[in-house]
């Protein structure tokens, strides 16, 4: 079993604790396993929230490994700094998602989950930061709708700027900017209601 989700924000620390990034990536694409340990530790978190986000808990450790059996396939060949290698990861992710969502549409289940509307408290941005760090973020998170959930989990957990998440997700800078927009007012207004157990 993978890592518990416990923090979305911590990324960039997580990752410093590869010390030298570049000696550590060769090492492991020359097979060494401690070097690839070290990196599948200090990424694989940052992966497993994403797919939270995107598939649900029960889906995303399963993901996630699907996740990291591709990139083997590349890793030999792969060529850039750590945050060139979180964005191949995650784009790796987002395609085992699309994967199980179109194998899921041929065998579809049919479920709701709506949330009330209700007023925006006016300081978002200070609860969501004090939520970053439980997997209550990642359930709220997941309220969205599937396409601002997905640019939300990338800017944060994923801190990638508009550009970056762009070119992940195929759409446009201004598409992302509008989806950021859309995500953040929804989730201030998921923020003014009381939060159900577990979120």
């Amino acid at each position: 079993m993978g890592p518990s989700i416990d923090t979305v924000g911590t990324t960039a620390a997580t990752i410093s604790a590869v010390d030298d990034f570049d000696e550590t990536l060769a090492a492991a694409q020359r097979g060494d396993e401690v070097a690839f340990t070290s990196i599948f530790r200090a990424l694989n978190p940052a992966v497993v929230r994403y797919l939270v986000v995107l598939a649900g808990q029960g889906a995303a450790e399963d993901l996630a490994a699907e996740t990291w059996t591709a990139a083997l396939r590349g890793f030999s060949s792969f060529t850039g700094e750590e945050r060139a290698l979180r964005a191949w990861l995650l784009t790796i992710a987002r395609a085992r998602w699309v994967d199980a969502v179109r194998a899921h549409a041929r065998r579809p289940e049919v479920l709701t989950d709506t949330a009330p509307e209700v007023l925006a408290p006016d300081t978002v941005h200070d609860v969501v930061a004090e939520w970053l760090g439980t997997d209550g973020a990642l359930a709220l998170i997941r309220r969205l709708p599937e396409d601002q959930a997905e640019v939300i989990s990338l800017r944060v957990i994923g801190d990638f700027d508009v550009a970056e998440v762009a070119e992940m997700v195929g759409k446009t800078a201004n598409h992302v900017r509008v989806l950021s927009h859309r995500g953040l007012k929804r989730l201030a207004q998921l923020l003014g209601e009381k939060p159900p157990e577990g979120v």
